[in-house]
């Protein structure tokens, strides 16, 4: 296994330790603690697991160790951390801070969700994949997402991240449009070919 997919597996296992110390955060606010140690602790594990994505990328382009492996775990690594965090900071939040708008990680969830059925459905009907190839507004709607979660945990509940936080409830939505028209339009064309029309 290349060391680029060995850190990405790290960003993985990271990802329950991230939750787990936000779910320890609250759990002790609600025994009635109010440091916040678990609090940092889960603020620098995010840290780390987004700073891996980065150097991840770096090693496997510049050191010739981009994989099938890694093609697969990297954008499974990535999405687990962003939908955990957005998850997370939406429905118990930071304790004592505030939380994300409940209707923000259900708009990402159900995002996700139907991305993931149209691509089973379009593969199904096609033997292809080409519905999960990246968009340029889906990659907007990942960055917005991720300036959502690092607000949600650094300003959790302050009005100032409103625009941004609309912002990307929008970028979303349409980026979820776009990729259901081209799964759309693909499953049309492959109806047609099958018909002979």
């Amino acid at each position: 296994m290349t060391l680029a997919n060995r850190i990405t597996l790290l960003r993985i296992l990271l990802v329950p330790l991230f939750a787990g110390a936000l779910l320890y955060h609250s759990e002790s606010h609600a025994e009635g603690y109010r440091g916040n140690g678990w609090y940092y602790a889960a603020v620098g594990l995010f840290a780390l697991a987004a700073f891996s994505d980065g150097i991840d990328g770096y090693v496997a382009r510049h050191f010739g160790q981009r994989s099938q492996l890694g093609q697969i775990l990297d954008p499974i690594a990535d999405k687990l951390l962003l939908v955990t965090a957005i998850v997370l900071l939406g429905t118990i939040g930071v304790a004592g801070k505030g939380r994300l708008p409940l209707w923000f990680p259900i708009l990402v969830v159900s995002r996700d969700l139907i991305i993931v059925t149209g691509t089973i459905l379009v593969g199904t009907r096609m033997s292809t994949y080409q519905f999960v190839r990246p968009h340029w507004i889906g990659k907007v709607s990942t960055f917005l997402q991720i300036a959502v979660v690092l607000l949600g945990l650094l300003l959790p509940g302050n009005p100032s991240t409103k625009p941004v936080l609309w912002l990307a409830g929008m970028v979303t939505l349409a980026s979820l449009g776009v990729y259901v028209a081209r799964g759309w339009h693909l499953l049309h064309t492959s109806y047609g070919e099958s018909h002979g029309t």
